[in-house]
C-alpha cells in the first residue's frame, strides 16, 4: 500500500518538503507529512514501502496526537512513533500558536528479522507474510540509533533554515508585485497628468484614461458619465454624453440606469462604493451574467459632482482589492480635476471669445454696410482651412485671426470708412494702416501672437501688389493668403456706399478671374468649390436684423476699399 497526498493544508510548503527531502535521503532519513488527526497528506516519493507502511497502519500515532490536542503550542514538544525497527519523531506545524499539522522523520535502526514476535504481530496488521516484510524492511538503509536523534535536530534546523528562507522569498516576490503594482500607477498618473490639456474635449481626455485604466488593472469594461443638474431638479443626472471603454455586453445607457440606486448611494455619501457581491433581489441583479462586479467611484471636487467613474469585472474573475480601489480613486481624482480645471479653461475661452465678438461687433457697427462682416469672414476662412486639411486646432486659430482681421479699424477715423464717395488719396493712406494698426493692437496679447499674420498681411495680394509691406506668393502667410480670399468675397457680396451686393455667381467668377493675381490660385479654386449656403443665410440674417433696427442701406455709386 503507497501512501498518496490526498490533500493539502495551508500551512503546508511542499516545494520545501521535497527539498529537504532530497538532502536527508542519502543518510537513510525519509520525510512525510500528517494532518492535525495522523492522516497521510505527503511523503518522500523515493521512502522505502516499509517506511511507508509503518506511517499508514502504526495506530499509537493518532492516538498520540488526539491524546495530546491542542497541547501542543511552540515550545517544542515531540512526539515518538513505536513501530518495531523504525524509529519516527514527529515535529508539530504551528500557526498562530496552534498545530495545523505535523512532519514526519522516519528512519530503519534495527534489523527486522531479530525482532520476532513484533515483526509478526506488525506483519499480521499489515496483511503480509513476516518474512516478506522483513525482506521489504531489511532493503531500507540502516541508521545507527545512537545518530537518529542529531540527525533529526539537523534535519529540524535545516526545515527551519529552508522555510525562513522561503518566507523571504514569498516576502520579496510580494514586495516585487506591490512595486510594480506602484509602478503602474504612478506612470499611468503621470500620463493622465501630462496629458492633461484643458483645450480638449472632455470626452477625448476621459477616454485615453479609461483604455489605460482598463488594461492596468485589466477590468472588462470603464465607464465615465459626466453629471448635469437642472434649477428644477435637485436629483443628480446624467448627460446623455458617456465614454464607455470596453464591453459587458450592456450599453453604455443601459448600465447607467441599471446602477442608479448605487451610484447615487456612492454620490449621496462622496466615496467610493465596491460591489464585489450582487443581492439577487437588487435592481442591478436583473444584468445577470453581464456584470459580476463593480466600483463606483464618484467625481467630486469641492463639493461638486463632476459626474461618476465605473470599473466593471476583472478578467480574471477576482475580487476588487484595496489595490484596485486605490488606484480608482486616484484615477478618480486626476479626471476631477480635469473636469473642473477644463470647466474653468472653457468658461475663459467664453468670456473671452465674447469680448472679442463685441469688440468685433463693435468695429462692424461703425459702418452699417459692414454689419456682420467680421463674422462672415472668420467662418468662411475656417471652411476654407478645413478644406485644405489644416488640423483643427489651427482651423480655430485661422477662425479667429479672420474675427479680428479689421480691429485695427478702430484707428481709422469713422468718417473714412463711413464715406459714401470715392476715396481721396490720403484717405485711402489710412484705410491702408489698418492691419499694422491691427496687428500692434494685439501684439502685447501673448495668447494671441498666432493670429496676428492673418491681420496683417490679409491685403497682401499674391502678385506683390497688395499692403502694407508688399509680400508675394508664398512669402505671404498662408493665414494671410486664406483671409485675403475670405475678406474680398465678402466684400463683393455684401452692399456697400458705393455698389450693391453682387450675385453670388459672378462673385465667385471674380475670384477665379483673380487667382494668380489678387489670391493664391491653389487657395481661390479650392474656395469656389465651398458650400455657401450657411453663408448665404448669414447674410440673410443679418440683413433681416438690420432691416429690424431700420438702419438705411445707401446704394450710392462712386470708388471705395
Amino acid at each position: 500500500m503507497t501512501p498518496v497526498l490526498t490533500s493539502r493544508p495551508t500551512q503546508l510548503n511542499t516545494t520545501v518538503l521535497a527539498r529537504l527531502a532530497e538532502r536527508w535521503r542519502p543518510v537513510g532519513l525519509y520525510l512525510a507529512c500528517l494532518d492535525r488527526d495522523g492522516a497521510l497528506l505527503w511523503h518522500d516519493v523515493q521512502m522505502p514501502r516499509a517506511l511507508a507502511l509503518c506511517l499508514t497502519i502504526e495506530s499509537t500515532i493518532p492516538q498520540q496526537i488526539k491524546r495530546l490536542g491542542e497541547a501542543v503550542t511552540a515550545n517544542g514538544v515531540r512526539l515518538h512513533g513505536q513501530v518495531p525497527w523504525i524509529q519516527m519523531q514527529l515535529l508539530p506545524l504551528l500557526r498562530r500558536r496552534k498545530v495545523t499539522g505535523w512532519i514526519v522523520l522516519i528512519g530503519r535502526t534495527d534489523q527486522a528479522a531479530a525482532l520476532g514476535e513484533d515483526l509478526a504481530r506488525f506483519a499480521q496488521r499489515a496483511s503480509l507474510d513476516a518474512q516478506a516484510l522483513a525482506a521489504l524492511a531489511n532493503k531500507a538503509p540502516l541508521v545507527p540509533a545512537g545518530l537518529f536523534g542529531p540527525l533529526v535536530r539537523l534535519a529540524e534546523n535545516m526545515h527551519e533554515d529552508l522555510q525562513s528562507v522561503t518566507v523571504s522569498h514569498g516576502e520579496l516576490a510580494n514586495v516585487t508585485e506591490q512595486l510594480t503594482s506602484v509602478y503602474e500607477e504612478i506612470a499611468l498618473l503621470s500620463k493622465i497628468s501630462s496629458g492633461m490639456r484643458f483645450s480638449q474635449k472632455p470626452q477625448a481626455f476621459l477616454e485615453t484614461v479609461c483604455r489605460e485604466m482598463q488594461e492596468i488593472s485589466d477590468l472588462r469594461s470603464v465607464m465615465v458619465a459626466l453629471a448635469r443638474r437642472t434649477d428644477e431638479q435637485s436629483e443628480m443626472e446624467f448627460d446623455d454624453v458617456s465614454v464607455v471603454v470596453g464591453d459587458c455586453g450592456v450599453d453604455g445607457a443601459a448600465l447607467l440606469r441599471a446602477l442608479h440606486e448605487p451610484i447615487h448611494d456612492a454620490l449621496a455619501v462622496g466615496e467610493t462604493q465596491v460591489h464585489n457581491e450582487i443581492a439577487p433581489d437588487c435592481d442591478w441583479a436583473k444584468l445577470g451574467d453581464h456584470v459580476r462586479r463593480f466600483v463606483c467611484v464618484p467625481l467630486v471636487r469641492d463639493h461638486r459632482t463632476l459626474g461618476v467613474l465605473i470599473a466593471v469585472d476583472k478578467n480574471d474573475t477576482t475580487e476588487f482589492n484595496s489595490v484596485d480601489l486605490k488606484l480608482l480613486n486616484n484615477v478618480g481624482n486626476q479626471c476631477s480635476i480635469f473636469l473642473e480645471n477644463a470647466a474653468l479653461y472653457h468658461d475663459m475661452q467664453d468670456l473671452f471669445m465674447g469680448v472679442l465678438h463685441a469688440l468685433t461687433r463693435s468695429i462692424d457697427a461703425k459702418d452699417a454696410y459692414t454689419r456682420g462682416h467680421s463674422q462672415r469672414v472668420a467662418e468662411l476662412s475656417r471652411e476654407l482651412a478645413r478644406k485644405i486639411g489644416l488640423p483643427d486646432e489651427q482651423c480655430e486659430r485661422v477662425y479667429l485671426s479672420g474675427l479680428l482681421h479689421d480691429v485695427g479699424k478702430i484707428g481709422v477715423p469713422e468718417t473714412v470708412l463711413t464715406k459714401p464717395g470715392r476715396l481721396t488719396d490720403d484717405e485711402f493712406t489710412a484705410i491702408k494702416k489698418h492691419p499694422a494698426i491691427g496687428a500692434q493692437i494685439l501684439g502685447n496679447i501673448r495668447q494671441l501672437q498666432d493670429v496676428i499674420p492673418g491681420v496683417l498681411f490679409h491685403h497682401e495680394r499674391w502678385d506683390g501688389h497688395g499692403y502694407p509691406h508688399l509680400l508675394a506668393g508664398e512669402n505671404i502667410p498662408l493665414m494671410g493668403r486664406i483671409i485675403c480670399v475670405a475678406d474680398s468675397f465678402d466684400a463683393m457680396s455684401s452692399t456697400r456706399t458705393y455698389r450693391p451686393a453682387l450675385p453670388l455667381e459672378t462673385v465667385l467668377a471674380e475670384i477665379t478671374r483673380c487667382a494668380g493675381a489678387q489670391f493664391d490660385p491653389a487657395l481661390a479654386k479650392i474656395f469656389v468649390s465651398l458650400d455657401f449656403a450657411p453663408y448665404q443665410r448669414a447674410v440673410a440674417e443679418t440683413q433681416a436684423a438690420t432691416a429690424a433696427a431700420s438702419v438705411p442701406l445707401l446704394e450710392k455709386p462712386g470708388g471705395g476699399v
